[in-house]
């Protein structure tokens, strides 16, 4: 009994955690051009290297990925998470082809740490949102929205929100994430560590709390 339970609880807690995103921390692969208008694989964009379309490799330990200071969007600032981070603006691009695809009708958590640009250069205020489509070229449909409330002075800022996958999820292998303003100007931010995490079923967790009972009655 005690290894059943425990095989439960332990696959519930894979479930939970599995994420399709790959790569969400930017830190593995290199990138050309000194991360200028390129991200590292399996990140891309529709035109890789056009600086005023693709997004951009930051890197703060200036090893492969832009400096910080580079015209002083992210002066003074370190990665979240490892070395390197990606940046763009919100009429800029990049996506990646999932490692697979969402369960239609299932609920998803999205989150990611994210990082506004330097204040004194007067960007827009923005946020983040999220897309899937079936192609790279495709307008993506936007599933998920963070509140455009991060500002310079706050750093690195976890946020997340949660979705569900729709109908046709089975088909939209492409993943988009992407900057939005919210007032006239133009606006350009920061994102880490992007994940996306399965949200357990009210009856999963039910189990799970029943295989931990089981657990602890069972050292006893």
């Amino acid at each position: 009994m005690r290894a059943i339970t425990s095989t439960i609880a332990l696959s519930l807690f894979a479930a939970a955690a599995q994420g399709q995103i790959i790569n969400g921390n930017f830190e593995s692969g290199f990138v050309l051009a000194s991360g200028h208008g390129y991200t590292p694989a399996p990140w891309t964009s529709t035109n890789p290297g056009n600086i005023f379309t693709s997004f951009d490799t930051w890197d703060s330990s200036s090893a492969n990925g832009l400096p910080p200071a580079t015209n002083n969007v992210f002066t003074g600032v370190v990665a979240a998470e490892g070395n390197r981070w990606a940046g763009g603006w919100n009429f800029e691009e990049m996506y990646q082809q999932m490692g697979f695809a969402l369960t239609p009708n299932q609920q998803y958590t999205i989150s990611a740490l994210v990082h506004a640009g330097n204040s004194a250069l007067n960007f827009g205020p923005g946020g983040w949102e999220f897309g899937l489509d079936s192609a790279p070229t495709a307008t993506p449909t936007i599933v998920a929205q963070f509140a455009p409330t991060v500002t310079w002075s706050q750093g690195w800022v976890l946020q997340s929100a949660t979705f569900t996958a729709p109908s046709n999820a089975g088909s939209l292998l492409y993943f988009f994430p992407r900057v939005y303003p919210t007032g006239g100007a133009n606006t350009y931010m920061g994102i880490d560590d992007i994940q996306i995490r399965v949200v357990p079923s009210p009856g999963s967790l039910a189990l799970l709390g029943l295989s931990g009972m089981l657990l602890k009655r069972r050292r006893r």
